[in-house]
């Protein structure tokens, strides 16, 4: 099963709210081949500019990331958390804004037989988006997938959100046409400054 970060979450309070996830490798983060060392992370094009767009327009934004490196061996949970808090970290201090993070340690390849079997959060299965909405009261009719594979795409979709092949070109402009495609009526904070590209 997949596990959640945050230790917050709402419960059925307020309205459902629209949301974007992301996939992390190769949309948010450069993938070198299973990244987890903080060493290695270097942002995708466009990619820290599209969080703080989404931010901007108060837009929650989720990771669901498939870690099957955790079931192959290659990297414990606690150094993917490691990775993961440095993200968005980094995040924060672009303007930025995580929310909360799910993943799948499973692999078809994985060493341990539990890590193994088929699992329905690892993508394109949609169980880590459903256990956000569940978690965090979303609209998924009205909400919106990003992700750079194929799996990402079909995971969206059949989690009942919008969803989007990103082409690893630069993710910015594909946020602002999200935006502009999906979220009309949110405008942004106006003592907020557009973002820039260093």
């Amino acid at each position: 099963m997949a596990q959640i970060l945050s230790e917050q979450a709402t419960k059925g309070q307020h309205r459902r709210r629209a949301a974007v996830f992301l996939d992390r490798d190769n949309t948010l983060n450069v993938d070198h081949g299973y990244t987890w060392q903080i060493a290695d992370f270097a942002w995708v094009t466009g990619a820290w500019q599209a969080l703080a767009l989404f931010h901007n327009h108060s837009i929650p934004c989720f990771i669901v990331t498939n870690q099957g490196g955790i079931g192959r061996g290659y990297y414990t949970k606690a150094q993917m958390h490691d990775f993961n808090n440095h993200l968005c970290s980094e995040a924060m201090k672009r303007g930025g804004m995580i929310t909360d993070i799910a993943f799948c340690p499973h692999h078809p390849d994985a060493v341990h037989d539990e890590l193994r079997a088929p699992c329905e959060n690892r993508k394109p299965a949609p169980g880590m988006l459903l256990s956000l909405s569940e978690k965090w009261n979303l609209d998924l009719s009205a909400s919106v997938m990003i992700g750079d594979r194929k799996s990402d795409v079909e995971a969206g979709k059949a989690a009942g959100c919008h969803a989007y092949l990103f082409d690893g070109s630069d993710l910015e402009p594909l946020a602002r046409d999200i935006v502009a495609r999906h979220f009309p009526d949110v405008s942004p904070y106006p003592s907020d400054k557009e973002s820039h590209h260093d």
